[in-house]
């Protein structure tokens, strides 16, 4: 109202616009390090704020593909959180197929466990390693009853009915239905002409000659003939549909596997889990930080040295420097009760850290020491805070709330008031505790949460493409094209925050 700007202008920020005011990078934001390091506070996602930078590109442009471990990446980094209402094998195969990865939990029998991470690999077979096989002398009737069993009508002939023997012929379900006699044996009705492809070959490649040979199934045979394995058209078009598809060397979905440390059967379990053919174990240190942890993620390298192992939460970088020192691929950062109105395990134990802080700091230190990727816990509520992790220094989130009531989450559907609703809990529910510890903890547990109602969302696939166009839309506001160049802006200071309050 007629006052000088300096009047009115609040003394503590006068002596920024006195001479070269972009001096002082208090106009434009604060670098992480002074917001973090200045302090003896701790911060949540929702305590700061990151500043515009300069927009010169589409969203479009921007490349979410982030590592969750050593050597596993991911076009899309979301990942399924290993708990008992989010992640089973649907959910699997749902983030699988737009990009990222579920980890099944771990609150189940170990064979049932197993006979999900098989579910996900046959849901995209890739090279099918261990095809059905029959030898000449099969009949009509064996053939139905594998049909029957397995839903699988069409198979090759190899001369004893083994895979690793010379491929002789096919038999498919056209020519069964022409034939009345069900005792008549495969070898006077096979196909014996059949198409093939000689290894090596990829995957790619093998995807591309089952096109043009415009068939439903091509065996894959080594110099002499024998089958070696066998690829599908069906799989080739779920390939096809879903470009940003994460898949394993042999072409099948990636998976992973949640082992709890200090369970009875945690080294049996582990076993099952690369037998039936795991891509990822995630050591779960919630109940145990110190030697059984260490211990157990040992073991793993040492037996299993290919499987790819993720540990966590830590939420300082000493307890990420044991991890990583006995042989993690990845750190899960966070606590081990994640914040929510569903759980109050924080105010029972009194220990742990606010996220922001932790991802920040567990981060930068894996990055500049061990050159390890860190994941976002599960404490990510919102797509909002998941590009705060990603600009902390988060390669990868793991996704729990986000993701309850989906379609793909175990549990039935409730009517309340007028809406559909899923019960969700975000940690082990005490009862799946009691029955994987050794009897004499049992006394020592504390219920650390209660299970709440939450809205029916319907497929996960659409809500995760919506959630990776927020994540796009706001690194476009940051102007920042990559996650890899969100942490080098972070590390040079280009990246800049405030506090709300």
């Amino acid at each position: 109202s007629g006052r000088p700007f300096s009047a009115r202008t609040p003394p503590a920020r006068r002596g920024r616009w006195r001479g070269l005011a972009m001096a002082d990078p208090a106009p434009n934001g604060w670098p992480a390090d002074k917001v973090f390091e200045g302090t003896v506070a701790g911060y949540g996602y929702d305590d700061i704020v990151f500043m515009p930078g300069h927009v010169s590109f589409e969203a479009s442009a921007v490349e979410l593909e982030g590592r969750l471990t050593r050597n596993i990446s991911l076009r899309r980094p979301f990942v399924g959180g290993a708990v008992d209402s989010i992640t089973e094998w649907k959910m699997a195969v749902s983030l699988a197929l737009v990009g990222g990865v579920g980890i099944i939990h771990g609150n189940q029998a170990v064979e049932a466990q197993a006979d999900m991470i098989r579910r996900v690999k046959r849901y995209v077979g890739g090279f099918i390693l261990d095809p059905f096989v029959l030898g000449p002398n099969a009949t009509l009737a064996d053939l139905d009853r594998l049909k029957e069993e397995q839903g699988i009508g069409s198979v090759p002939i190899t001369e004893d009915g083994k895979v690793g023997s010379k491929l002789i012929g096919w038999m498919g379900q056209r020519e069964a239905d022409a034939e009345k006699d069900r005792n008549r044996q495969l070898q006077h009705i096979m196909v014996r002409r059949v198409v093939s492809e000689k290894e090596p070959i990829s995957v790619d490649e093998a995807m591309l000659a089952l096109k043009k040979a415009k068939v439903g199934k091509l065996p894959i045979v080594d110099e002499e003939g024998r089958l070696v394995t066998l690829i599908s058209r069906s799989d080739a078009k779920k390939i096809m549909e879903n470009p940003l598809i994460s898949r394993s060397a042999t072409g099948q979905l990636l998976v992973g596997a949640a082992v709890t440390v200090g369970n009875k059967d945690d080294r049996e379990r582990v076993a099952a889990l690369i037998g039936a053919g795991v891509d990822l174990i995630y050591v779960d240190c919630s109940e145990h930080m110190g030697e059984l942890a260490s211990d157990l993620i040992a073991h793993i390298k040492a037996d299993h040295p290919l499987v790819e192992v993720l540990a966590g939460p830590a939420g300082s970088c000493r307890q990420a420097k044991r991890l990583v020192e006995v042989g993690a691929d990845g750190i899960l950062v966070g606590s081990a009760v994640p914040p929510g109105d569903d759980a109050w395990g924080s105010s029972v134990v009194a220990v742990g850290r606010p996220e922001a802080s932790a991802l920040y700091e567990v981060a930068r230190y894996l990055r500049h020491y061990y050159k390890v990727p860190a994941s976002a816990g599960p404490g990510v509520l919102n797509v909002g805070q998941m590009l705060k992790a990603f600009c902390l220094g988060a390669s990868a989130v793991v996704l729990d709330r986000p993701l309850a009531g989906c379609d793909e989450t175990p549990g039935e559907q409730v009517l309340q008031n007028g809406r559909w609703m899923k019960l969700h809990h975000s940690i082990e529910a005490l009862d799946a505790a009691r029955d994987r510890q050794f009897a004499k903890h049992l006394p020592d547990m504390v219920r650390r949460h209660a299970g709440s109602l939450v809205s029916c969302q319907g497929p996960a696939g659409p809500l995760l493409q919506h959630a990776a166009k927020g994540i796009r839309n706001g690194m476009e506001d940051l102007g920042i094209k990559s996650i890899e160049a969100l942490h080098a802006a972070l590390d040079e200071g280009g990246l800049r925050l405030e506090c709300r309050s």
